[in-house]
């Protein structure tokens, strides 16, 4: 199911199977939309894939993360075989991978156990992802905590990006006030973590934030700004009678208008419309235009929600969604009116491959993806070469794909 960002479900068949719906054309751009197949990637029970980042068609990278163990696959033969690369500081979880040239590669996660004590992890290569070494965080960043992770990362161009994530703070919940509702609660507080660089990811300065208890899931920066992170945040918190508290959620923008002019500028909150519940991936194809993919929190799994912004986050508005759609997991936009986007379909759950052509205006399955319960990562070449990571079963035997286009 397309309920969570991190937790997806269905029922999946023992062999996947692509079908690929007419894509038609869509402004000329329908290289882009077909047909997606499955790439020669090695399959094993709890080996899953997580972001791709492709700085040229001949050269990809993804993740992968297996038990406990996270690592890095590189590809330079438009996925048709992989080989994995050496890193060093054993990192337990990658959640996000940058390659803004074929040199520079950035990597983040965390190391430890997200259940119990977790440290925020960033690896760096300036080998093409044939190696990384986990790089120096600011001192106040360097202690540990139930659930500590870096899951977002973006870079406007080579010398200049930026990682978001979440660290254990203290206090009270939002909307709580003692003596009614106290720190002292069963209650797990996070705040928003967010870093950048300037010189390519060999120091991290820590970035001030207006407003806490948001959580990033993805970041995209466009060359000059603005940049954008998406993700959860938790609204007004109350006693739920049993020593705890139960707070509202609902999706979250954050975003800053300087880009790379100004690699350590405040982020600031950013308001957007009511019912959404999360919003899992962003994409900016411009300077001031991004489109932006969630769920709403209109049922269990809630249905896709689109948003678009043209002022570089000032305003998002909503458009309509993908027809029949649960949560929408991913997105990017290979130019300003092309949009892939993944999520899952109506009742049968079904994963499935979205296009639009008119900057997120409206959309059109271009592939279903029967089999897969889930294809949370998506990144487009241009508008001819597209990679993903999804997900076949659930639980114990649940494996990682990548299929390409």
């Amino acid at each position: 199911m397309f309920g969570s960002r991190r937790v997806v479900g269905g029922l999946a068949a023992a062999l996947v199977a692509l079908v690929l719906v007419g894509a038609g054309s869509l402004g000329g751009r329908a290289a882009a939309l077909g047909p997606w197949h499955l790439l020669n990637a090695p399959r094993a029970a709890g080996r899953i894939y997580g972001q791709p980042a492709c700085p040229s068609v001949s050269l990809c990278a993804v993740i992968v993360n297996d038990r406990g163990h996270a690592g890095v696959m590189v590809s330079t033969t438009e996925g048709r075989s992989w080989r994995a690369s050496a890193l060093a500081g054993s990192p337990s979880g990658l959640e996000a991978l940058a390659c803004p040239s074929t040199t520079l590669c950035l990597a983040v996660g965390y190391r430890g156990s997200l259940l119990a004590r977790s440290a925020l992890v960033i690896e760096r290569s300036s080998d093409g992802g044939a190696s990384f070494a986990p790089v120096a965080l600011p001192a106040s960043l360097t202690s540990s905590g139930r659930g500590d992770q870096l899951e977002a990362l973006s870079c406007a161009s080579a010398t200049t990006c930026v990682a978001a994530g979440q660290a254990t703070q203290s206090g009270s919940p939002p909307g709580c006030t003692p003596p009614t509702c106290t720190a002292t609660q069963a209650y797990v507080t996070y705040g928003l973590v967010v870093l950048a660089t300037s010189d390519g990811g060999v120091t991290w300065t820590a970035v001030s934030t207006s407003g806490g208890f948001e959580q990033a899931y993805t970041a995209t920066c466009a060359s000059g700004g603005p940049c954008q992170m998406v993700g959860i945040g938790l609204t007004a918190c109350t006693p739920n009678g049993s020593g705890g508290s139960r707070c509202g959620a609902a999706g979250a923008a954050f975003g800053v208008s300087a880009g790379a002019s100004d690699p350590v500028p405040t982020w600031t909150s950013e308001r957007i419309p009511g019912g959404v519940f999360a919003l899992n991936g962003v994409a900016c194809p411009s300077a001031t235009t991004c489109v932006a993919v969630g769920q709403s929190a209109d049922s269990t799994l809630g249905h896709g929600v689109v948003l678009s912004t043209r002022d570089g986050g000032v305003v998002w508005r909503t458009l309509p969604p993908p027809a029949g759609t649960k949560g929408l997991m991913a997105i990017d936009c290979p130019s300003s009116r092309v949009c892939l986007a993944t999520g899952g379909l109506g009742g049968s759950d079904e994963a499935a491959v979205l296009a639009s052509g008119n900057g997120g205006t409206t959309w059109r399955v271009v592939a279903r993806l029967p089999g897969l319960s889930g294809v949370e990562r998506l990144t487009c070449v241009g508008a001819g070469f597209c990679l993903a990571a999804g997900t076949v079963g659930i639980g114990p035997s649940e494996y990682g794909v990548l299929l390409g286009d």
